[in-house]
């Protein structure tokens, strides 16, 4: 392995067991190297012969190196056999450090604890002198105690090495600016593929991530590199505000042609508007780099860029970090109750640089648990204005149909599977397919591996006030207190206006007045559940119920009470009837139109008798009648071409025999299949 001069050098890396040289030190080593930081890896880790009761000398080589380093990465495994050298040179450091000359870092590979540390330093008492021995114990014990870094906590070597390089660039070169040089990296290993072409990067995150604080950092270091160059930031408003000409004369854009620039537009939110400022992409000098900061991914990929980084949040410690830096900024809390709710704010935030910023300053100069506790809790409902501001602009960038969606999964839909969002939305008439992906690419949504639709608290915060306070009218509802209120009212206003309902029954009573839904010609989304693991919901219909509204797409109504659904109910917009454990003995007396209903899920309804009105939802997809003990024949499914799933188990009235006949019919032949044997489960 090349190692620089063993009189200067940055880092000095420190191991006891020989295959790390050519394993994890090997890459640490490149990764330092590729990011300019000079390394030194001693030649020699075993020791050298050692006489009993007298000093441990070092080699020459290891005693310059140590003179000459600023930093030493020491990694400390589960499978260490320390020798005379290792521990000398460890301690060497040490002395330096308490000198102000050098920084100790260290690195616990392999879930090594400090315990296992001090095991191993028993054997050293019978072979070295006792000063020697305690001398060595006490500075392995000092080292292990620093703040460094866990390979535990990492899910590779690489995300470890990648933490490791950023730590000692960050100290090496203070930016101040939490977190950076570990998402720089990703710019640089982006960079190495430039050729002596102008690049155009693009850097892209959600609102408030730190997309500007990147880009602008990024500029300061790299910027002496090329013989000229240019920020801008908050391109779009300032594009807008001053016009074209204007903001070309003030950044003297046609002087830095066939210059090699860097040129960076922070916040674009129009592709042409980057084009005619620039004049074009190529007409500037070889290895120029323009980078360009966007949240919406495809104004960048409209900006031609070649390289792409999504600028990714603080982890915990960094959110940590950030955030003691405002609420507490002359010295951070020793009150464990405080420490804890401090990370429950930093959780929350879910390393969103914006959102920390301005809750430390929100919490700036609390001292009491409970307080801070108290007033956090309050501005979750009431986001400061800076918050709404951040993401309020994309928000009003969308079209009606995406504001719709995002408003949607905000108050009702956030971490449900993406096919029953675009499910449900579809038949809403929202053109979800499309407008998900915008808002993914807008970075409001994210679609996590299971196909999740995940979206940021702080956004769900926004979208949340944005239905309360700028919708015309109150037209999504989920909060219990309100929703009660609304259905226990004899003559509730406004009902005209709602949207839709999502209603928790846990731990509240409510008596329904059976005209509740009179009015609610616009509701499109009714969820009636209990979030408790043991449902407690107290949901009264002593009157019974007169109506539901004509435009429901969803009625997912858990332990419904009555024995069936309004008669004059007219069904013809559902797309989903979900209703377990209800008391339902049929839906309603004859035939009515189903031709958009696509799931029913009437599951655990013990009193139900049967359900033969679904023989003309054509589109359904799925029955699930999953416990139903009492119903004796499941409804015909001769006509339901697009039936994929039939659960029927534990149904004891129902036969086998009969279902196996029905599913033969040449409509559904080469269909479904039972799942195993007697299941009572058919699938595609």
């Amino acid at each position: 392995m090349e190692t620089s001069s063993v009189n200067q050098h940055d880092v000095f890396i420190h191991f006891s067991l020989e295959e790390f040289r050519y394993s994890f030190a090997s890459h640490l080593s490149a990764a330092f190297s590729r990011s300019s930081i000079s390394v030194f890896v001693a030649e020699d880790t075993s020791g050298a012969a050692v006489t009993p009761n007298t000093d441990f000398q070092l080699p020459d080589a290891t005693q310059s190196a140590i003179e000459g380093t600023k930093f030493i990465v020491v990694v400390f495994s589960k499978n260490d056999a320390f020798s005379p050298l290792f521990l000398e040179t460890l301690v060497k450091f040490l002395e330096r450090r308490k000198d102000g000359l050098v920084v100790v870092i260290p690195v616990f590979y392999a879930d090594v604890t400090l315990s296992m540390i001090e095991r191993k330093m028993e054997s050293f008492g019978e072979a070295f002198p006792d000063h020697l021995v305690g001398r060595w114990r006490n500075g392995l014990i000092e080292a292990a105690n620093l703040r460094g870094h866990k390979s535990s906590d990492q899910r590779n070597d690489s995300e470890l090495v990648d933490e490791i390089v950023a730590d000692v660039r960050e100290k090496m070169y203070p930016t101040g600016k939490i977190g950076f040089y570990s998402r720089f990296l990703g710019i640089e290993n982006l960079l190495r593929k430039q050729s002596h072409d102008i690049y155009r990067l693009g850097v892209w995150g959600t609102p408030g991530v730190g997309k500007t604080t990147i880009a602008q950092t990024a500029f300061n270091l790299m910027s002496q590199d090329f013989e000229t160059h240019c920020f801008i930031e908050d391109f779009h408003i300032k594009f807008q505000e001053k016009g074209l000409y204007k903001l070309k004369e003030e950044h003297f854009i046609e002087k830095l042609r066939k210059k090699t620039v860097l040129i960076v537009l922070d916040d674009v939110r129009n592709p042409m508007d980057v084009e005619s400022f620039l004049g074009g992409y190529d007409c500037f000098g070889l290895a120029s780099l323009i980078i360009i900061t966007s949240r919406d991914k495809q104004v960048l990929y409209q900006c031609q860029v070649e390289g792409l980084y999504e600028v990714t949040s603080l982890n915990k410690k960094e959110g940590l970090q950030l955030f003691n830096q405002f609420a507490f900024p002359e010295k951070e809390p020793s009150d464990s109750n405080l420490v804890e709710v401090s990370k429950m704010v930093v959780e929350y935030a879910n390393g969103n640089r914006a959102a920390l910023c301005s809750y430390g300053r929100e919490l700036k100069g609390m001292t009491k648990p409970e307080e801070m506790e108290v007033e956090f809790q309050r501005i979750k409902r009431h986001p400061p204005q800076e918050i709404m501001n951040v993401f309020k602009s994309s928000y009003d960038t969308l079209t009606d149909h995406e504001r719709n969606i995002f408003l949607d999964i905000a108050c009702f839909f956030k971490d449900e599977q993406l096919d029953y969002i675009l499910r449900i939305l579809e038949g809403c008439g929202f053109f979800p397919h499309v407008g998900v992906d915008r808002l993914v690419d807008r970075s409001l949504l994210m679609i996590s591996e299971n196909k999740k639709v995940k979206m940021h608290n702080l956004i769900q915060d926004v979208g949340r006030k944005i239905a309360k306070t700028e919708c015309s009218h109150i037209a999504r509802m989920w909060e219990p207190s309100s929703i009660k209120s609304l259905l226990e009212d004899s003559e509730p206003k406004e009902t005209e206006f709602i949207e839709g309902i999502f209603l928790d029954t846990t731990n509240i009573n409510v008596v329904v007045n059976p005209n509740a839904f009179e009015n609610m010609y616009n509701l499109r989304l009714l969820k009636i559940y209990s979030s408790s693991s043991e449902p407690s919901q107290e949901l009264y219909l002593p009157k019974g119920l007169e109506s539901l509204p004509y435009e429901l797409k969803l009625l997912h109504w858990e332990y419904y009470p009555l024995q069936s659904l309004p008669q004059d109910f007219d069904p013809s917009h559902l797309v989903e009837i979900n209703m377990p454990y209800s008391q339902l003995q049929y839906l309603w007396t004859g035939t009515k139109s189903l031709a958009k209903l696509k799931i029913i899920n009437l599951s655990h309804s013990r009193q139900l008798i049967e359900v033969d009105e679904l023989s003309k939802a054509c589109s359904l997809q799925e029955i699930v009648l999953k416990g139903c003990t009492i119903m004796e024949r499941t409804p015909r499914i001769d006509n339901l071409k697009n039936l994929k799933l039939l659960d029927l188990s534990c149904c004891m009235r129902i036969k086998r025999a009969e279902v196996i006949e029905m599913i033969k019919v040449p409509e559904l032949e080469g269909g479904l299949r039972e799942t195993e044997s007697e299941s009572m489960v058919f699938t595609t």
